[in-house]
């Protein structure tokens, strides 16, 4: 199985008292009831440590719905936390991009050296609360977000986009209006079941996204709607990802400490190795390292 060097594209860390959703007491989330697991600080040496003696050599915090009254305190919180310990490379973080005035913040988040990209979470499902952070599908199809997303491309930094099957193709439109905007899909969009008319919908849905070349797929919280470490899960998606993209547009991400909450990292990783050990090695190292390594200039 692969042993090279390996780059997590999708992790948190972070002093839990700054995340209004972890202090607020628990309500049922998209991905469980109960997470009381989280509720305390996870700090850089936490995950350190839950990497373990798996190379992972390099990594990437993304947004994590901090204080929304102070976004870019986020990155400012972490850029400290990288110059003291070199973790992590890459920062992701939020801005409203729905906000005509949301240059400013960008530039606030651009003096940062290892901020990289945004994200702001679209996925939407009608008549399911709980899998919705808009209150519409196609958010980011207005006008305002796609005068921001503009602005990404003009200063070199991407969009990680969040949503469901049913809304890849709005998401296709956005990175076809927008081919000097790199953007990444997490979560190799959110696969929510194994039966086949949901995996039919999801390669759909992919299939829209698969002609764009500045569209990448990010591997990140494959279980994040199985509850457990699924390795068949994982395979659907994986094998279907490196068929349709290849290793030179997708990438692995752990999604780490959300995936705790039901694996430990080593049979997290384990897993994704056990996936791609039929693949050429090339492949392997691409996937694992040198993919996220060139897309999040790391």
């Amino acid at each position: 199985m692969y042993d090279g060097p390996i780059i997590d594209s999708h992790h948190h860390i972070w002093e839990w008292e700054n995340y209004p959703w972890l202090t607020a007491p628990m309500t049922p989330k998209m991905f469980g009831d109960d997470y009381s697991g989280l509720r305390q600080d996870y700090l850089v040496d936490d995950l350190k440590a839950d990497f373990g003696d798996n190379n992972i050599v390099k990594s990437v915090h993304v947004q994590a719905n901090y204080d929304p009254s102070d976004p870019v305190g986020e990155t400012t919180w972490l850029q400290g936390v990288a110059d003291r310990s070199g973790f992590p490379h890459g920062i992701v973080g939020f801005v409203d991009m729905t906000d005509p005035g949301a240059e400013e913040a960008i530039q606030s988040h651009r003096r940062y050296k290892n901020f990289r990209g945004v994200r702001q979470q679209l996925h939407y499902w009608e008549g399911d609360p709980l899998r919705c952070s808009t209150d519409r599908a196609d958010l980011c199809l207005i006008d305002t977000f796609q005068d921001n997303i503009d602005l990404l491309g003009k200063y070199d930094l991407h969009f990680e986009l969040q949503g469901f099957a049913h809304q890849f193709a709005i998401f296709a439109e956005l990175a076809s209006n927008h081919p000097d905007t790199k953007f990444c899909l997490v979560h190799a969009g959110m696969l929510t079941a194994d039966d086949p008319q949901t995996v039919q919908q999801w390669k759909e849905g992919l299939s829209t996204l698969r002609p764009l070349d500045n569209v990448w797929i990010k591997c990140s919280g494959l279980n994040f709607f199985t509850g457990k470490c699924d390795i068949d899960h994982m395979s659907i998606v994986i094998d279907h990802v490196l068929d349709q993209f290849g290793a030179g547009r997708s990438f692995y991400g752990s999604n780490f400490p959300l995936e705790k909450l039901w694996t430990s990292y080593g049979e997290l990783i384990s897993a994704n190795r056990r996936i791609l050990e039929k693949y050429p090695p090339e492949v392997q190292r691409s996937f694992f390292h040198d993919t996220a390594a060139a897309f999040y200039r790391i």
